[in-house]
């Protein structure tokens, strides 16, 4: 008996001295996290198939011809486009467009309005110029530097305004405005964000011309080609058009 509660005593005190060891042994380590793979690079916006929206904002003078560009004063020029890569040298531009001239209070008009005939001088009046353009543009760069070149047709409205109203040819009495067909010319330059590599900031250079002449519906003034020079800055963000479409999940066998 004395035997046995010796032994049992001998057994409590083992394991009463071996709960701190097992107390403060170290807990096992977690788990190492499993690799991960780096973020592809973004596509470059050369890509074919790639399109791109933006919009610009500036300044234009209207410096051709006759009445148009006699005493005509720098003003605001805007602009928004959609671009679509045929190729990562191709490109096409489609590109609407607001700008306007105003005149030289010393510059006189070439005709009296009868609306307004005590008006001596152009001070008044406006040209207004909405272009939708079309443009096929060469592009070429490196790293986050790209610049284009292009040019096409456009078709325009153009018309004449005096104390904000549609100036009248004093001999056909039409309206002084409509559509006309012209052309324009473009060279700019980008450059891409780091932190928002398919965003870029642009500086462009545009050249309209528009051929406004009509003898028949304005022989008085106010008619001949029309000569416009913008310089803008904006930005432009790129993106994937034709982007494979989500395949849809197939229903398991047996399941109707």
């Amino acid at each position: 008996m004395i035997a046995r509660a010796r032994g049992l005593s001998i057994a409590l005190l083992v394991m009463l001295g071996a709960a701190p060891c097992l107390a403060q042994a170290p807990a096992s380590p977690p788990p190492a996290p499993s690799p991960t793979h780096p973020p592809s690079p973004p596509s470059s916006p050369r890509i074919s198939g790639r399109g791109g929206v933006g919009g610009l904002i500036g300044g234009s003078k209207f410096y051709a011809a006759d009445e148009y560009s006699q005493g005509a004063l720098a003003r605001f020029d805007f602009s928004g486009q959609f671009r679509y890569f045929f190729t990562p040298h191709l490109r096409f531009q489609a590109s609407p467009g607001f700008t306007w001239s105003a005149y030289s209070k010393k510059e006189p008009p070439p005709f009296t309005d009868s609306a307004f005939p005590a008006d001596a001088t152009k001070e008044h009046y406006l040209a207004l110029l909405v272009p939708i353009t079309a443009q096929l543009q060469m592009v070429w760069g490196k790293s986050a530097w790209l610049y284009h070149l292009g040019a096409g047709p456009g078709i325009y409205r153009l018309w004449i305004e005096n104390h904000r109203k549609v100036l009248v040819d004093p001999v056909t009495l039409r309206l002084h405005r409509g559509p006309y067909l012209g052309v324009a010319a473009e060279v700019g330059v980008e450059r891409f964000l780091k932190a928002l590599p398919n965003t870029s900031l642009e500086v462009s250079a545009i050249h309209h011309y528009v051929l406004a002449k009509r003898d028949e519906q304005f022989p008085t003034g106010w008619n001949s080609a029309v000569g416009v020079l913008g310089l803008r800055v904006g930005t432009n963000y790129y993106f994937d058009v034709n982007r494979p479409k989500k395949r849809p999940d197939l229903p398991l066998p047996g399941v109707k």
